[in-house]
């Protein structure tokens, strides 16, 4: 779970990473030179892991597809989006229902149960996301906020669902393959929106920031954050993934404040720590949980094809490089 939790943290750092791109970069723009900055930091490592793409079936490159769309190009357009009509801090608290969000998901797409102690830990990161909004937000709404708070949200629900189909993808490749393909895959969707943007833009307009910025996101938030979550999201199951993603918001919260200056209000702590208390009583719970009616369930079980499939690392299928990574 530690890796999840880290890849999240990383991902939360993005937030503040994109308040600092979205005032300076188009949308679309600033999406495609974060990528071609992430191929540029992986492909090193790629390349002597390049016998593992002889292992990718139609199913896993479909899966791979879903994953690029959702996970990387729609997150980072409606979260980047978002957060042209609010702060940083709003941003990032509110991908704290990303805990509820992957409950959800996981219990219709993977027939994973929840047992007491999950439950009670998505309770309480839910309780922290509704302390924020109903409080926090408030205080400091602008213009256009709610616009800006249901694109974060519909970014939200992306990452969920990317969470998902890398857990439906199965473990034949290591994470850096997987993250290699999906970066190739997002930059050639967003290409011709980046394209569109640049008509009306010149790069010469960037500055420093915004190039350390792009830097960061495509080397940092997506390469380093992917191969975590890659790894983590596969060894645990989707609900205790979800509540991990709940280090995203305190780590926005708290850059947010140190980068970029905006203010920390009582709810906003508040809302942190019962997210970090579900964070912790989450991870309490092992990979048998308690169904509702006492009974316990083994969750490896639970994804689709986990029967005959090895995990990552371990698989008789899995390329020697794949183990090595």
């Amino acid at each position: 779970m530690l890796e999840v939790v880290l890849a999240m943290a990383l991902a939360g750092s993005s937030v503040v990473v994109g308040k600092l791109l979205s005032v300076r970069i188009p949308v679309f723009l600033s999406v495609e030179l974060s990528l071609l900055a992430a191929l540029a930091a992986i492909l090193p490592a790629q390349i002597v892991r390049r016998r593992e793409l002889r292992l990718l079936g139609r199913r896993e490159l479909f899966l791979m597809f879903l994953q690029a769309l959702f996970g990387l190009v729609l997150f980072r357009a409606f979260t980047l989006s978002g957060l042209r009509f609010t702060s940083a801090a709003n941003a990032g608290v509110i991908t704290s229902a990303a805990p509820a969000v992957m409950a959800v998901l996981a219990r219709v797409t993977l027939g994973e149960r929840m047992g007491r102690t999950g439950g009670l830990g998505v309770c309480l990161a839910v309780a922290g996301l509704l302390l924020i909004n109903l409080f926090g937000m408030a205080a400091s709404a602008a213009p256009g906020h709610l616009a800006g708070y249901l694109l974060v949200l519909a970014a939200t629900v992306c990452e969920a669902l990317l969470t998902i189909f890398r857990k439906t993808s199965g473990g034949r490749i290591s994470s850096v393959t997987n993250t290699t393909i999906l970066v190739g895959m997002s930059a050639v969707m967003m290409l011709p929106l980046a394209l569109v943007d640049l008509k009306g833009f010149a790069l010469e307009k960037i500055e420093i920031v915004g190039w350390l910025s792009v830097i960061y996101y495509g080397a940092f938030a997506t390469v380093i954050a992917y191969i975590l979550w890659g790894d983590g999201a596969l060894r645990i199951p989707a609900n205790r993934t979800g509540i991990a993603t709940a280090a995203l918001p305190v780590s926005a919260l708290i850059l947010s404040a140190l980068v970029l200056g905006e203010p920390l209000r009582l709810p906003h702590l508040a809302g942190c720590a019962a997210i970090l208390a579900g964070m912790m009583i989450g991870s309490k719970s092992g990979p048998h949980e308690e169904g509702d009616d006492g009974s316990v369930k083994d969750l490896e079980g639970s994804v689709p094809g986990s029967g005959d499939r090895n995990p990552p690392h371990e698989g008789r299928t899995q390329s020697p490089d794949a183990r090595g990574a």
